[in-house]
């Protein structure tokens, strides 16, 4: 019993759509990496924005809500919800300044705890310095956020993100071409082992 293959036309829908994300992805990246200020403030708005959208989607469900199934803290909830998107929409640079200290802040703790994994969980003990090395390379990125800031928060987000873009763009285009070059070869295998009719 064979398996059921899609159909080269189908495929080639399917890998269209992937290889079209992953070119929009690559591009965005590309402009994030080169604009990184301007990407980092509309990171930022957007933050700003599903805050705000957040806190006004709780404010109307607190009023229909259960009174003894926590109406109040949802309520208190969303108005700080609203509250911090509104001041990141109208303070986007300082919303920018704060996120990067974040950043900074997470990236030493979690260089710190990454380091500390790579010595005491010694699970693939040949990998393990690998661990160390990205523990140490996350530390040591996360002090330059911070001694540089508030400096670091004019480029740090915008070229975080484009060069995650970047990359997701360009792992998405690998697979796509990839799926569509092995279902071309298995319709290859399948057309030459097909039985060719009798003259």
């Amino acid at each position: 019993m064979t398996p059921n293959l899609l159909a080269p036309a189908d495929i080639n829908t399917a890998t269209n759509w992937v290889i079209t994300l992953s070119i929009v992805l690559i591009l965005l990246g590309a402009l994030a990496i080169f604009s990184p200020l301007y990407a980092s403030a509309f990171i930022v708005l957007m933050l700003g924005w599903i805050a705000l959208i957040s806190g006004i989607t709780m404010i109307v469900q607190s009023f229909q809500a259960d009174p003894v199934r926590g109406r109040w803290l949802t309520l208190v909830v969303g108005i700080f919800y609203g509250l911090a998107g509104l001041y990141i929409i109208f303070n986007p640079l300082k919303g920018v300044a704060l996120l990067t200290l974040s950043f900074g802040i997470l990236f030493i703790a979690e260089g710190i705890i990454t380091i500390i994994m790579g010595f005491t969980n010694r699970a693939g003990q040949s990998m393990s310095w690998l661990v160390v090395l990205n523990g140490i390379i996350t530390l040591i990125l996360g002090i330059l956020v911070i001694n540089g800031w508030p400096s670091t928060a004019l480029w740090f987000i915008g070229l975080y993100v484009g060069i995650s873009l970047l990359f997701s763009g360009v792992s998405l285009l690998a697979a796509a071409l990839a799926a569509r070059k092995t279902m071309a070869d298995v319709a290859d295998v399948a057309d030459e082992e097909s039985p060719t009719p009798e003259a």
